[in-house]
């Protein structure tokens, strides 16, 4: 009876800590997904981008800056289209300020990218990208903006989907680096 009594305990505490162990890792699932956990993806601000070098589809070559421009990677799929106001506001900086070169890194097909041009009318390149360059820049969720300074540093990061979105955070790039510039490097 005792035996008995002992297995049921011992069957009773394993399953006890089976579901523990499960509604812990549920809410470790979901604070990923939230916004908490969005907020952690990409790289750092201050933070080198990683090196990369690709064509976009008319075959430019286009790299990671190292002195001479900022840049606005704008990693996206195929949901481009649902963020028109997006597209305006990456016409309007490319527009408005020739030191910024902006860029759409798409993970979609070389012809899907094509075909994202036509139909969207995209005055900045789009360069087709695979899985592993998103991974380097920490990219889970779409569309994700980083502005990095002519040094190659990360110096705002993080979703955007309206003109608005990228106008503020360009002018806090911007300040970030002007504040690292006072506070003597920032490296």
């Amino acid at each position: 009876m005792q035996v008995a009594q002992g297995l049921l305990f011992l069957s009773m505490a394993v399953v006890f800590i089976a579901l523990a162990v499960l509604v812990i890792l549920q809410n470790s699932f979901l604070r990923l997904n939230s916004s908490i956990g969005i907020a952690r993806d990409g790289l750092p601000p201050g933070k080198a981008a990683p090196s990369w070098q690709l064509p976009d589809l008319e075959g430019r070559l286009h790299l990671t800056p190292a002195g001479d421009h900022w840049q606005l990677l704008i990693f996206i799929n195929q949901a481009l289209a649902a963020f028109p106001d997006l597209v305006t506001g990456m016409h309007q900086l490319a527009a408005t300020f020739q030191q910024l070169e902006v860029l759409i890194l798409s993970t979609e097909s070389k012809q899907d990218c094509a075909d994202t041009v036509q139909q969207l009318g995209l005055q900045v390149p789009i360069v087709p990208i695979d899985a592993a360059l998103s991974d380097r820049f920490r990219v889970r969720v779409m569309p994700f903006a980083f502005f990095l300074d002519p040094d190659g540093r990360v110096r705002w990061v993080g979703l955007v989907n309206t003109a608005a979105q990228l106008s503020l955070a360009w002018r806090m790039a911007r300040a970030a680096t002007a504040a690292v510039s006072l506070e003597g490097g920032g490296r």
